[in-house]
């Protein structure tokens, strides 16, 4: 598998929004994310399928983040992100995020808020201190939302109130409820037999020296209904770094709204 890396100064952020960091996986990307899976003999689950995909690519999007963003304790990379779209956009429309201060991971919903509220790319802002963020939410007028890609009326918008009352949150308690809110529903823990069977397969398939391994056959795992179920029903991922650092995840199909929008009715800070 073939990555490309490319580095932009500042005075090419017209041109490409990508930030002063970018990798992409290049044109095949197939290699990285599988258009197809092994099933065998007996009833086909399109959930466990779409569930089996996520774990066969989940792992390694988030190691090529942290290689990329904290290949070493320094911390030098505040943040970094990884997506399916084109440019870096809002945080919390993003797949994976990176943040290299956990006590500042409140600068993901303050970034997309003020992303969104004025209109300003993500790759020329992510730097900004995070009390420089708050002052600039705190600014805007009072009631000012922004509009959120999301199926729950509640959480279609978010609130400058809401923004604010989450950085004034202690930022354990904000980790933790976002921890919380992490677990997988009820219709992705139904199709985990089945995921077991699948990558159980995936792996006598991969062994040269299995010997005989049961029949399979092929099936594409990127139709409608596989990318709804990921999309709908993909489980975040809260890593807690080592040097103090974290990362929230979910497949590339879906984002991290959810999440946050989880943790914040939690603890009571929608509005």
């Amino acid at each position: 598998m073939v990555f490309s890396l490319a580095c932009y100064p500042e005075d090419s952020e017209d041109d490409h929004p990508y930030g002063p960091l970018e990798v992409k996986a290049g044109e095949r990307k197939k290699d990285f994310y599988p258009y197809e899976l092994a099933v065998g003999r007996g009833p086909r689950s399109v959930e466990a399928e779409a569930a089996a995909a996520y774990h066969v690519v989940q792992g390694d999007i988030e190691d090529l983040l942290l290689r990329l963003c904290a290949p070493d304790a320094s911390g030098r990379v505040p943040t970094g992100a990884c997506t399916g779209e084109e440019d870096w956009i809002a945080p919390v429309a993003m797949s994976v995020t990176y943040n290299a201060n956990a006590a500042e991971l409140a600068r993901d919903l303050a970034l997309s808020w003020v992303s969104l509220h004025h209109k300003e790319s993500i790759s020329r802002i992510a730097g900004t201190p995070l009390s420089a963020l708050h002052a600039r939410v705190d600014a805007a007028p009072r009631g000012a939302r922004v509009p959120m890609n999301s199926s729950s009326e509640l959480a279609g918008s978010l609130s400058r109130e809401t923004v604010l009352k989450a950085l004034t949150t202690p930022p354990a308690t904000l980790l933790e409820a976002i921890e919380a809110a992490a677990v997988p529903d009820d219709t992705w823990r139904a199709a985990e037999p089945k995921v077991r069977e699948l990558m159980e397969l995936r792996h006598q398939l991969d062994d040269e020296a299995a010997g005989e391994v049961p029949p399979a056959f092929w099936v594409d795992v990127t139709t409608r209904e596989h990318t709804r179920f990921l999309e709908e029903h993909a489980p975040f991922h809260v890593r807690r770094l080592p040097g103090g650092g974290v990362l929230l995840a979910t497949h590339p199909y879906r984002t991290l709204w959810p999440l946050w929008a989880d943790a914040l009715f939690v603890l009571g800070l929608m509005s």
